[in-house]
This record gives C-alpha cells, structure tokens and sequence, in this order.
C-alpha cells in the first residue's frame, strides 16, 4: 500500500515539473514534514548580524540546507556576498549598503605622504602587525595598501606613479611597497601569482586585492573607500604629477641580472647530462667511438 501511494506521488505532475521535490531535496522534505510547503525565496539573505561576521570561511548553513540545495551551495567571493546581503538589507531599510563590507581603519598619525619601500624582512613584520587584539572587519584595525612590484616589470613601473599620488590623497593610510623579486618567499604566503598585485591588508590579515583593468590614481581611491571607512582629505591631489614620477618607486623599467635563474638553469642541465650517462644511448654512443678509435689505429698500424 505504502509503495502505491509513494509511486502515485512520484508520478505527480507537480513532483515530475517542479523544483521542490527532486532527489535528496524530496526525501528531505518528507523526512522534516515540510513537502507540502511552498519554496520559499531564500536567495543569500542572511539573519547574522554585523558583529557575527568573523571570517570568509564562516556560514550558518545546516547540513540539512546544504543537501536540499534551500541555499546554493556555489561559493561566491566574499565581498560578493556582503555586497549581495547589504543591498538588500537596504532595500528593507535595514542597514547601509557599504556597512557590510568596509573595514575600519586607525589612522596613521605618522602618514608622510609618501610610499614606503620594505628594505628587510623585519620591516614586513613591523608594518603588518596588528594594533591590538581586534580581529574582525568591523573593528578599527591597522591598514596596510600594498603594492607587490618588480623592478623589471613594465606594468609595476606603469603603476608605480599612480600609487605614489594616492599618498598625497591619503596621507593618513599606510601605502608600502614590496619587491616580489627579492622577497620571493612572500609571494606564496599571500598568493602572488603576477605583477602588480595590490593588497588591502587589515590587522595584518589580507583582506581585499585590488582587480580593476585600469590602474590609476582615481581607481585606487573607489577601491579605499569602498572597502574601507577611511575618506580622502582631498580630491584636489588625486592626480599625477611630475613629482611622482621621481620615486620613490621606480618609474623605468631596470633590468637585472637573475642569478638565481642562472643558478636554476646549471642545475637542470647538470641534471640532464648525468641522467644522460646513465641511458642506453649514451652506452651505444661510447661504444661507437671507442670502436671506430681501435680501428682507426689499427689501420695506421
């Protein structure tokens, strides 16, 4: 009896056509009681408040929601999901649409206006140490915008202007600058994968890279001040002077000599050769020529 009726509810037009009941999702909804409710719409909304948001890892789907697909299970960018969530939030007159995804930020007292250029390793640590114990975005924290440059990099040397003028607009944020090419080590540990690579970082925590095609002075502050509280002191500087072309970053491309890449290169064909003495062929080849040797001095004989 109970196989009838489960074949007649299969055989349903409602459970062949729609979306509600199809595999896991059916046998969910019978299990929760809940198979004869309507869909609702769910979308990303999401009931955590602004101080719940730790992580980019964090969710509050269950198990249940997961399997049933009642939330997508793609995986969206996080600035995706807050910008998703705050603008309808705002839509029902919740919060602000920027609240959600900007980052509070200490103002730098000691701001000279000028980019600074990482000289050693201990300087990376000094700059990105947080100030406090504060670890979520909605928390003041210490910024850092930094810029992963290369010295023989024409797009590095491109930038390089533009950010230096950001620093005049900017004064009160910290804007530093790491050379990829001789601090290699970092470029694993945040994921550089190509020069120039900007960095929003936040209590020494990366949370923002800057993806716009076109890299200049006035791109650079949309990107601050949508993802930070920090404002401009004055629109008046937000362009790019003859001064900025002066340094501190190189605005030529320099060429220099890699050695480590030399250094790679005698290895890989130290590595070859003695392989290569190892082979068959190379066997066969000093057979040859010991061979042909022995003749030849036989018929001088």
């Amino acid at each position: 009896m109970y196989k009838i009726l489960f074949i007649l509810l299969l055989l349903h037009p409602k459970f062949l056509h729609g979306s509600e009941f199809k595999g896991l999702q059916f046998l969910v909804n019978i299990i929760t009681g809940e198979f004869m409710e309507a869909k609702k719409d769910l979308g990303y909304e999401s009931t955590t408040s602004e101080d719940e948001i730790v992580s980019v890892g964090q969710t509050n789907f269950s198990f249940v929601d997961y399997i049933s697909h009642r939330e997508r299970t793609m995986c969206f960018p996080y600035n995706e999901i807050f910008e998703v969530q705050a603008s309808r939030r705002e839509a029902d007159g919740a919060v602000n649409s920027n609240k959600m995804i900007k980052v509070k930020c200490i103002p730098n007292s000691e701001g000279n206006k000028t980019v600074y250029i990482v000289q050693s390793m201990k300087d990376v640590f000094t700059l990105l140490a947080p100030h406090g114990n504060n670890t979520k975005r909605n928390q003041p924290g210490k910024c850092v915008f930094v810029l992963f440059f290369g010295r023989s990099c024409p797009g590095s040397v491109m930038m390089a202007p533009h950010f230096v003028a950001l620093a005049k607009v900017f004064p009160n944020l910290t804007l530093t600058a790491i050379d990829a090419f001789k601090y290699h080590n970092l470029n694993t540990e945040f994921g550089i994968i190509g020069l120039p690579t900007l960095i929003l970082f936040h209590q020494g925590r990366p949370i923002m890279r800057f993806n716009d095609t076109q890299s200049t002075v006035n791109n650079f502050i949309t990107f601050i001040m949508k993802h930070t509280d920090m404002q401009p002191i004055s629109m008046q500087h937000a362009y790019v002077t003859s001064d900025d072309f002066n340094g501190p970053l190189p605005s030529k491309v320099e060429y220099e000599t890699d050695y480590y890449l030399y250094l790679a290169w005698a290895f890989v064909i130290l590595c070859a050769i003695y392989y290569f003495t190892k082979s068959k062929l190379y066997t066969q080849i000093v057979e040859m020529i010991q061979r042909n040797w022995h003749e030849s001095e036989a018929q001088i004989k």
